[in-house]
């Protein structure tokens, strides 16, 4: 089973994950694990572009704590984008962002448009890796940088059985590649500073707490939202999902490139 309802991302999965993780955001580790993937850069008086914005929660952090000129958040999610902005009601800074739906494929955008892109836990939807990091290369503005965290496998060989079941469960589109491969890219892109960050031990420890905490604190609020039989559905998830951080094939990581001058 899964917790998706309407698109991968619709009402239900979106109130389990701020449930677990804080309101408007969609993945682990909060504006801690967002201000480490940024890797000790400035983000002020610079225009960024989140890709895969979710709710809105990297973007707002970025408004309150980092100086930014400009966010545009997108997502091909509308229902993510529908509560981002809502969400952008609090915000007092209003002008300094705005959130977009977007279709898949190429970015809708001029060539040399950003100085900043940023990402977190949306790339592993996209199967053509390379054709991406190219993209990405062309809609930055030259010295403009690459902040990305992702969900990645350990290497590029078929998934395990293990794995292909816990993508199952999920009920997402998870085109995983290894860390390797996206350092790969971006080296034939043309970038250049390129830095690879293993989390796989972090995330580990981090899922086991959010396991015991949707068993626990979190199991009847959690029921109220899917129901008995899919609140088990998602425990279960968690519990496959710790057993291939375990196995070492799940690795989420960073990466960070700067586009040349």
């Amino acid at each position: 089973m899964s917790i998706t309802d309407e698109g991968e991302y619709g009402k239900k999965q979106i109130d389990t994950l701020e449930m677990i993780w804080g309101e408007g955001y969609l993945s682990p580790g909060g504006a801690s694990e967002i201000d480490l993937i940024l890797n000790d850069k400035s983000l002020k008086n610079k225009k960024i572009l989140d890709i895969g914005c979710g709710c809105g929660s990297a973007a707002f952090h970025f408004i309150k704590n980092h100086s930014p000129n400009y966010v545009l958040g997108v997502d091909v999610e509308e229902m993510v984008i529908k509560r981002a902005n809502a969400l952008k009601s609090n915000l007092i800074e209003k002008k300094k962002v705005d959130f977009k739906v977007i279709q898949p494929g190429e970015l809708p955008f001029d060539d040399l448009s950003f100085d900043v892109i940023f990402s977190k836990d949306t790339f592993l939807h996209i199967l053509d890796k390379e054709r991406l990091v190219e993209d990405l290369y062309r809609v930055l503005k030259p010295g403009g940088f690459l902040c990305v965290g992702d969900w990645m496998r350990i290497d590029d060989n078929a998934p395990s059985k293990l794995m292909q079941e816990y993508i199952k469960l999920e009920g997402l589109s998870m085109n995983m590649c290894s860390l390797q491969r996206y350092g790969n890219a971006l080296n034939n892109a043309g970038f250049k500073n390129i830095k690879l960050t293993d989390r796989n031990k972090w995330y580990l420890n981090l899922a086991k707490k959010e396991l015991n905490d949707l068993s626990t604190i979190y199991k009847e609020k959690l029921i109220k939202i899917l129901g008995i039989e899919d609140a088990e559905g998602t425990i279960n998830i968690w519990k496959k999902m710790i057993e291939v951080l375990e196995k070492g094939e799940h690795r989420p990581g960073h990466f960070y490139a700067e586009k040349r001058t």
